[in-house]
């Protein structure tokens, strides 16, 4: 995420993190939880939760407790439309058809990756797209590929003092990050990812035990063609 301007709305900011911190439970959520996990008021959440569901952005269920609402899918379809997302969904499929391995793309968020596709071998790709949640980013792939692409000082930011999964301290991570950026791939727990920059920052990969530092010569050509045929879809 880029940085605050001088004079941010706090109100926004917090609605937004309200209507994220929502969805990213699997179960309907009530006010006074949400409030915990967030570290906010519990009547300011009330209050946003309240104007969320107005929108229909949200629902309030029998339980009194907040669930998507159906403005929710609405907003994801245009959003997916936008960001050109779809465009890159046939080299995609032309990729996990070819190695029939875990086939993935994500984009960052904060200290996560947010997959938008993800196919399992032999899996049908109807269940490909918006199939996974929200994964720790030092645990993936295309999380380490999304994280070297950001300034050192963003990286430091968000995980200074704090656990950083994999990685026993903030400077082993850092060392990683140095690493992929001089070779220009991402070699992470089974799997090898690049990034594309251009209509939106992502990153996509294959994932397989079969993957490692002896055999990426085998699988980066097949991954470079695919980022080819990604950004020809774009017209780049």
């Amino acid at each position: 995420m880029a940085a605050l301007p001088k004079q941010p709305n706090q109100s926004v900011i917090d609605g937004i993190r309200c209507l994220q911190g929502v969805v990213a439970h699997a179960q309907p959520v009530g006010v006074s939880e949400l409030a915990g996990d967030l570290g906010l008021e519990t009547t300011r959440v009330h209050r946003l939760l309240r104007t969320l569901a107005h929108m229909g952005l949200l629902c309030w269920t029998e339980k009194r407790k907040y669930a998507p609402g159906p403005a929710l899918p609405v907003l994801a379809t245009q959003t997916l439309h936008a960001s050109g997302f779809y465009k890159a969904i046939g080299p995609l499929e032309a990729l996990h058809a070819e190695l029939n391995v875990i086939t993935a793309m994500g984009v960052l968020w904060g200290r996560s990756v947010s997959y938008l596709f993800h196919a399992d071998p032999d899996q049908p790709l109807s269940k490909a797209i918006g199939s996974f949640g929200l994964w720790p980013a030092t645990e993936a792939g295309l999380g380490i590929a999304l994280l070297a692409l950001q300034p050192v000082e963003k990286v430091i930011s968000l995980y200074q003092g704090g656990d950083i999964p994999m990685f026993k301290n903030l400077d082993g991570l850092l060392k990683k990050l140095e690493k992929v950026r001089t070779c220009g791939y991402t070699q992470h727990n089974n799997t090898l990812a690049l990034v594309i920059e251009g209509p939106f920052e992502a990153a996509f990969g294959v994932s397989s035990p079969d993957i490692g530092p002896k055999t990426v010569s085998r699988y980066l050509p097949v991954l470079e063609r695919c980022r080819e045929n990604i950004l020809k879809e774009f017209g780049l």
